[in-house]
């Protein structure tokens, strides 16, 4: 047995529009889940960092509309190593807070992701993708951070550039964004 629920519109229970319908298969909805702002950040340069304090690659800012809204944020980066055996590390940050990084563990770093063991005539692309709920109508400042795992001078880290960075078609330079969209809540 099956039923069927005909109704032109949903409302919540202060008489708010969630859902209509003009009965044609069209459907409005409220402006939950809705995009209501998109910043960028692009980084078209190159960057790097010997040391193993984090250094910040790429920040945007924000500003929420209501404190219900959640930010949508997508960083994407590419990563170089001067050695095959180095690891680097990378984290998302709101203002002065780590977001999107794994658990403590002893004395381990906590970041978004941290990889290494290649080549280092190429570069990784690094992708984050993080909802976020900050809870204020204020500025809030997202950023994109990256590391060594060493403090030893002769092991960099690099942003959008390989260690070999010969000039010749072979060799390229790569582009990085940090993105983030306001979801109404």
């Amino acid at each position: 047995m099956s039923s069927i629920l005909k109704v032109d519109q949903l409302q919540d229970s202060g008489g708010n529009n969630l859902v209509t319908s003009n009965g044609s298969g069209v459907i409005t909805s409220s402006a939950f889940g809705k995009v209501l702002q998109v910043v960028q950040t692009v980084k078209t340069d190159t960057q790097s960092t010997t040391g193993q304090t984090y250094v910040d690659g790429m920040t945007l800012n924000i500003t929420p509309s209501s404190t219900s809204s959640k930010i949508l944020i997508f960083a994407s980066a590419n990563i170089g190593i001067s050695d095959a055996g180095l690891r680097a590390m990378t984290r998302l940050m709101r203002d002065s807070t780590a977001i999107f990084i794994g658990d403590s563990a002893g004395s381990r770093s906590r970041d978004s992701w941290q990889g290494g063991s290649f080549s280092t005539a190429s570069s990784q692309s690094i992708n984050h993708t993080f909802l976020d709920s900050p809870n204020t109508t204020s500025q809030v400042t997202y950023k994109f951070q990256f590391k060594s795992e060493t403090s030893n001078n002769a092991y960099i880290v690099y942003l959008n550039r390989s260690h070999v960075d010969s000039d010749s078609t072979g060799y390229g330079r790569g582009a990085s964004s940090i993105t983030a969209m306001e979801i109404s809540g």
